[in-house]
């Protein structure tokens, strides 16, 4: 029910209306006094602008009048001031109106981004997998503007030329109910091209947003300093310069036709509105001439309807423009908000008595194959397992069904007998603890880029945050290089920041004193230290045997002699365990296991001659 409710809520969020009242109820929540001090800036200025033709007739009439000697030349200047003061009262009232829905806006900005973010850490990891959702996610990203985009232009088009275009609606009528008709029918080419814009770049939006993502990324590959070297290297410029290109010219063809489109449209539509600017001139001259308006009153209008115009095109090509072009953009953003959620119990603890895996199967999004296929494996509290196999055997995946960021497609995974697909992942991340091979090198402080990973630790185990973290690195084998660190632990690593850039295997070790530092009762290990020689690699593994004590460990290896360590070795081929048994046990045996021992004994034995030789 509880679902059913958001759900009908995000579909309603979609239109223009409820991203109106979304961000209004942000803005309301956040900021509520700027927001309402904005609104009533914003429909001042309208009703400000469209009460100055008042005081134009006023001082047109006064000047007649001092002309044919029923005013003095006093009164017709006050008039003059009057206007002018009105004027400058407008001006200054429009400026500190924007200034304010500005800041209001950048407010909301904020927020959205903030939502769009919490919805990305809720939605099942395996998404991330399927190349659809990252077009997906990119266009969830750009709509962050354009949704603030579109109810910027609407609350200006509803609140202050709504306002403007309802006074000057009424004083036609006052004046003469055939001008009010002439003006009404101005309106019509308008509406229907900012209908025909809608249309045509929500289209855009949803063709042109693959090209956007691959153009976006050739772009990084050619300039950003993650790519830099290799590019250079392998002089991959010239290469990723022409999918660059492709990639943009298909974007901004896309881009160009649909702008032609619409500009043909907007060019025929712009005589319409021609016809009904003449014939309002028209009719009031005619007006005029029967003596039925004033001369103050045509002088007024007349001197107004340029602008009264310009409003009406700056509404419908410009505002209603803006709202049409970033309409499929905002949407997307609403759609993104609208992905199922990973759901399932939150309030259950896990001790990891005993992890079962029974006839698991897992496939990844577009694949036709299984990257599992049938695995049967129980882990035991307290154990440690090592998983070997060639690249591509289900290693990694295997580890992240353990870890429960990825669901089984087939078969069931259950911890303490409950199975994880019905456990929410707040609670299945809870006291767990990994080491990814692909680990992420945060452009922070020493401190934080551990500290990251159990930032409620301190909370929950009151301690010297310093020690703490000093026992972690030292637990991963991470000591000062001379020279540098020289501020300790709130040393900044990374260059993009003025901090110290740290060698792949230092790199490393931060990674591993990460995975230690989170409280934990199961650690994985899933091959960290492939930037670590095979001696210190030895003496990492045996210092996380001994810190592993008690605990439950799995560590994927692709050196065979350091899964020694293990209380169990699993073996896997093609998705498959094909072996499982301590490295005594499978050494006698005839299998996988010893085929892949002895091919790696050789190369070690050859580059031990081959030193010996030197």
């Amino acid at each position: 029910m509880k679902a059913a409710t958001k759900e009908k809520r995000r579909e309603k969020q979609q239109g223009l209306y409820g991203m109106i009242c979304h961000i209004l109820i942000l803005e309301l929540k956040h900021c509520p006094v700027i927001c309402i001090v904005s609104l009533l800036l914003t429909i001042g200025t309208g009703v400000c602008t469209a009460a100055n033709v008042l005081f134009k007739q006023n001082f047109y009439d006064s000047v007649e009048s001092m002309v044919k000697g029923s005013n003095t030349l006093s009164f017709a200047l006050a008039s003059g001031i009057a206007m002018t003061l009105f004027l400058v009262f407008t001006l200054v009232l429009q400026t500190v109106s924007e200034l304010m829905q500005e800041n209001v806006s950048r407010i909301a900005e904020g927020h959205i981004g903030r939502l769009l973010n919490e919805k990305a850490c809720r939605i099942d990891p395996i998404v991330y997998e399927d190349n659809r959702f990252l077009d997906h996610i990119n266009k969830a990203y750009t709509g962050i503007e354009a949704v603030v985009s579109v109810v910027d232009s609407a609350l200006v088009i509803g609140l202050v030329e709504l306002s403007y275009f309802l006074f000057m609606g009424w004083y036609f009528f006052s004046l003469k109910p055939m001008l009010l008709l002439m003006f009404g029918i101005s309106f019509l080419p308008a509406v229907i091209g900012a209908a025909v814009r809608r249309n045509m770049y929500g289209k855009l939006e949803n063709h042109a947003a693959p090209y956007r993502r691959k153009y976006e990324y050739f772009e990084k590959c050619l300039c950003s300093r993650e790519y830099a070297k290799e590019t250079r290297l392998w002089r991959g410029e010239g290469y990723f310069k022409k999918l660059y290109e492709k990639n943009l010219d298909t974007y901004t063809q896309l881009q160009w036709k649909t702008t032609m489109g619409v500009e043909r449209v907007e060019l025929a539509l712009r005589f319409l509105l021609l016809t009904g600017y003449v014939g309002t001139i028209i009719c009031m001259f005619y007006y005029m001439v029967q003596g039925e308006i004033g001369i103050g009153a045509f002088a007024a209008i007349f001197s107004s309807l340029d602008q009264m115009f310009g409003r009406m095109e700056n509404v419908f090509h410009l505002r209603v423009g803006s709202i049409t072009q970033n309409f499929g953009a905002a949407q997307n953003y609403y759609a993104f908000l609208k992905l199922k959620e990973r759901e399932g119990k939150e309030n259950v603890s896990l001790d990891r008595k005993i992890i079962e895996l029974k006839n698991v199967s897992f496939q990844y999004p577009n694949s036709a194959d299984f990257a599992l296929d049938g695995i049967d494996l129980t882990i035991h509290k307290g154990e440690t397992i090592a998983v070997v196999g060639a690249n591509g055997s289900g290693k990694s995946t295997l580890t992240r069904l353990l870890t429960g960021l990825y669901l089984p497609t087939a078969g069931t995974l259950t911890i303490d007998g409950v199975e994880t697909a019905k456990v929410a992942p707040e609670a299945l991340y809870r006291n767990v603890s990994a080491v990814f091979q692909r680990y992420q090198s945060y452009k922070m402080t020493v401190s934080e880029n551990v500290t990251i990973s159990d930032m409620e630790k301190e909370m929950r185990e009151p301690r010297d945050k310093g020690e703490t973290v000093e026992s972690a690195l030292e637990k991963a084998s991470f000591y000062y290089e001379s020279g540098k660190l020289t501020e300790g632990f709130e040393s900044m690593l990374g260059k993009d920041f003025g901090g110290t850039d740290l060698s792949g295997g230092q790199w490393q070790r931060i990674a591993i004193a990460r995975g230690l530092y989170r409280t934990h009762g199961m650690i994985i290990l899933d091959e960290p230290t492939a930037a670590i020689d095979p001696l210190e690699e030895a003496d990492i593994y045996r210092r996380f045997a001994e810190i592993s004590s008690g605990k439950t460990a799995v560590i994927v290896t692709h050196r065979l002699g350091s899964a020694q360590i293990a209380d169990r070795i699993v073996v896997m081929d093609g998705g498959r365990i094909v072996d499982i048994g301590t490295h005594e046990e499978l050494l006698q045996r005839d299998g996988k296991y010893r085929e892949m021992y002895y091919a790696q004994a050789k190369w070690y034995v050859s580059d031990c001659v081959a030193f010996g030789q030197r």
